[in-house]
């Protein structure tokens, strides 16, 4: 009995150390599904957390899940980052009417810049913008590192995600820092 055994480890000893040649022709082809399923999955966290913050860019969706969705995706947050979500929710309207005004802009980052590019900027309302700009970046930063950390991503794809989200979600006139023909430029959308 010992030595059956004995013979079947052998053999599949031998089988498993077995070297084995495969010539092709054709180069190989390698599967990238898991690349764009984590991709994907990036871009419904972005989707998810601006939602929250500008409420949903698609008005057919169901917006009876919408609480359940947003409950789910809170559930593992951290509570710097829901600080955040909430802050920016509070400053979106004052940040969409002086992005139609052209005081401020998204620069390829995804962070806002005093922009002034269209206009200039009134002196009263300098030192307010300013600060709403430095507050909306901190908290942005904050969801940014959030984002990249839960999804094992730099920081960098992070952002540009949340660029290209920011981008589709923004009204005509809305300034963004775009690459064209070599070289980065402020533009209109």
């Amino acid at each position: 009995m010992k030595s059956k055994v004995g013979f079947v480890l052998l053999f599949f000893f031998s089988v498993a150390c077995a070297r084995l040649d495969v010539a092709t022709k054709d180069p190989l082809k390698v599967d990238i599904n898991m690349r764009v399923d984590v991709y994907q999955h990036v871009v419904k966290d972005v989707e998810s957390i601006n939602d929250q913050i500008y409420g949903t860019q698609d008005e057919s969706k169901n917006l009876n899940f919408l609480p359940l969705v947003q409950n789910a995706y809170a559930a593992d947050v951290p509570s710097e980052v829901e600080e955040a979500i909430k802050n920016r929710k509070k400053r979106a309207d004052k940040i969409t009417e002086y992005f139609s005004k052209g005081y401020i802009g998204e620069n390829r980052q995804a962070l806002l810049e005093v922009a002034g590019v269209d206009k200039d900027i009134p002196s009263d309302l300098k030192a307010e913008i300013k600060k709403l700009v430095d507050e909306e970046n901190d908290d942005r930063q904050v969801i940014y590192e959030y984002t990249a950390k839960k999804n094992g991503i730099d920081i960098e794809e992070a952002r540009k995600i949340f660029y290209k989200d920011d981008y589709k979600r923004a009204p005509s006139g809305s300034w963004f820092e775009v690459y064209q023909n070599g070289e980065f430029l402020w533009q209109r959308k």
